[in-house]
């Protein structure tokens, strides 16, 4: 009988903490969105004004004509992009969301050096544009030419981004706010999604989401989502800021 409860005993405490195991992947893996939630109740409005901001300023550099603005105007989304995740990380620290100081005092150049590479996921919406329309493709995007094109197959060039945005996400937090090289950031980035996949893989397919039906919802599921997603972001990535 001894022997008996003993084994029971021990199958009981490998079910309790399989359980509790279980429990608290599943608490880690909801703590992104649950921490993005809580910080986008902060400052709803003036999160709303931060991310239209790079859209209004985007939009501003595309009235130019030609290539050379359009890429002229994603480049200075890299700045710009940069200067959002450090008002991210004042509402966070600070209770605000606008700060010039948090913007000014932030460690700029090996951001700004590297931020050529920040072009990519442009570059991947170019060369899919290309492999599914041809030179028409590279005219709609290039040359901002209008083309007979479907809300579908726009929302697939648009979302054909993802992978090397969520690649590139955590750069610009862990280069202005952590001070770390390129290659640290990328190596962090790593090492987020193989500690959370599932939450990963959850954000990746909301990211997707809502870049596709951008040209569905005339961009109102960017403009209404991006306050909350960028939250979210910001909770993936807030417990490495500080590890130096």
């Amino acid at each position: 009988m001894t022997a008996q409860t003993s084994v029971n005993q021990n199958e009981l405490a490998l079910k309790t903490n399989k359980t509790f195991e279980n429990n608290k992947t599943r608490v880690e893996d909801n703590a992104w969105f649950t921490q993005g939630w809580q910080l986008f109740k902060q400052a709803p409005f003036s999160l709303f004004v931060l991310m239209l901001s790079p859209l209004i300023i985007e939009g501003l550099l595309q009235l130019l004509a030609g290539p050379v603005a359009l890429v002229l105007s994603k480049w200075m989304m890299v700045p710009v992009i940069g200067a959002t995740w450090l008002c991210i990380h004042h509402l966070a620290t600070k209770g605000k969301v606008w700060s010039f100081s948090a913007i000014s005092n932030a460690s700029w150049g090996k951001f700004l050096l590297i931020s050529p590479l920040l072009l990519l996921p442009f570059l991947s919406q170019l060369m899919f544009s290309w492999l599914l329309l041809g030179s028409s493709g590279v005219d709609l995007l290039l040359f901002q030419q209008f083309i007979d094109i479907s809300a579908h197959t726009l929302g697939l060039i648009f979302s054909s981004a993802v992978p090397l945005i969520m690649l590139l996400l955590f750069v610009a937090p862990l280069m202005l706010i952590a001070k770390r090289s390129f290659k640290q950031s990328m190596t962090t980035t790593f090492s987020i999604v193989s500690a959370q996949p599932t939450s990963f893989a959850i954000l990746f397919a909301l990211n997707t989401l809502v870049i596709y039906f951008a040209p569905h919802t005339l961009g109102l599921s960017v403009l209404l989502a991006s306050p909350v997603l960028v939250c979210i972001h910001y909770g993936a990535i807030k417990s490495y800021l500080n590890d130096k």
